[in-house]
């Protein structure tokens, strides 16, 4: 026995794959490009945390910064040295910051020293918040694609239930 089908028939198996073909792009494709989206955005709130934490830590070498200002010029004026608990203090906290090596002495001897210390962690420090921008605004960029793409991917497949919807529609059109 061969299948024959009609033409009715013929109509109804497209508009069913059209909405097979909708619902396989929507469960699948889309639902993936749209869990990327979100990742992006996800990372782009973390770089952002992570740019707020890393300015603070600018922010607060520059108060070390003003702190041993002070301190110095407290010395000058009073003619009395920092002390020892105090540079010990203040010293191990910048060593926080030192990968390796010692920490210079705080006094105006070394004042250019410890201000090209605090300047170079603070560069550097500033570097990792560039980068993290600047993923920023690839992140950024690949996001407004990617949301592009799922728009036209959804409209694409809801045009795809639409026609196959008409296409079975049309069975019950055909009767009448």
């Amino acid at each position: 026995m061969a299948w024959a089908l009609t033409r009715t028939q013929w109509v109804v198996l497209i508009g069913l794959l059209f909405n097979i073909v909708a619902a396989l792009m929507t469960n699948f494709y889309i639902d993936r490009v749209s869990q990327d989206a979100h990742g992006m955005v996800q990372r782009q709130q973390q770089h952002d945390k992570l740019i707020g934490q890393t300015w603070q830590q600018v922010d607060g070498l520059e108060r070390k910064r003003e702190l041993i200002y002070s301190l110095l010029a407290s010395e000058a004026q009073t003619q009395r040295s920092i002390p020892v608990q105090v540079q010990q203090l203040v010293a191990k906290d910048l060593q926080y910051w030192l990968e390796q090596g010692e920490i210079p002495a705080i006094s105006l001897d070394n004042l250019a020293s410890l201000d090209f210390f605090i300047d170079k962690i603070q560069n550097s420090l500033r570097q990792r918040i560039d980068h993290w921008y600047l993923q920023n605004i690839d992140l950024s960029s690949r996001y407004t694609e990617q949301m592009a793409t799922i728009s036209a991917l959804r409209n694409l497949a809801l045009f795809l239930q639409i026609i196959g919807l008409a296409l079975i529609l049309a069975r019950d059109l055909s009767r009448h």
